[in-house]
């Protein structure tokens, strides 16, 4: 169960990864990494499912079983909130990622990364208490990050449309940090349930 739920969080790490390089990219270089996210998201899918089954077969599982599905679940959202983000920046055209969404995209790597440490250790539940508080710290600077590129965007006058695109493709990057969020709170249920 731990290593299909660590094959899951590798699949978010490594789309995170690919948003990351998509945001150099030019207009033809976004659609290859788009398709490659997507492809992952396909993956993400089948992994949960997989997950899903065995909890369903199992006998005796190492945690609750709604919180192996929680956790199957959400990863997956992670990975297809980062996949809507890339495809609503190509469908919005936004040619010109505003200031601080360098930032923002590191931090969900970040979160990405930590995650998929986290996700081994849940067979032995040790140095799993630091997760939680240190996601939801990144967590935390991703959404400052986020409400401060908002507002350079709308203050420096630029045109309403470009305005409210930027605000609609943040908002599915906020949505994946939340998702990155829920994943925390379910680890650390986890832990307390079994400490």
């Amino acid at each position: 169960m731990t290593d299909a739920l660590t094959g899951l969080a590798v699949l978010v790490r490594d789309g995170a990864v690919i948003m990351r390089d998509s945001l150099g990219a030019t207009s033809v270089g976004r659609a290859q990494e788009l398709d490659r996210l997507r492809a992952l998201v396909g993956e993400a899918g089948q992994a949960r499912n997989h997950i899903v089954d065995l909890t369903r077969n199992a006998f005796v599982t190492p945690y609750d079983r709604g919180d192996i599905h929680l956790l199957a679940v959400t990863l997956a959202e992670c990975l297809m909130h980062l996949e809507r983000a890339v495809d609503g920046g190509i469908r919005h055209r936004i040619e010109d990622v505003p200031d601080g969404a360098a930032a923002l995209v590191d931090a969900l790597v970040r979160m990405a990364e930590l995650t998929a440490q986290a996700m081994p250790r849940l067979r032995s539940l040790e140095e799993l208490a630091g997760y939680p508080e240190e996601l939801r710290r990144v967590a935390a600077r991703a959404l400052r990050v986020r409400g401060e590129m908002l507002t350079e965007t709308l203050a420096a006058g630029a045109d309403p449309l470009l305005a409210l695109r930027t605000v609609v493709v943040s908002g599915d990057v906020a949505n994946a940090v939340r998702a990155f969020e829920q994943v925390a709170t379910v680890v650390e249920g986890i832990v307390v349930k079994e400490s």
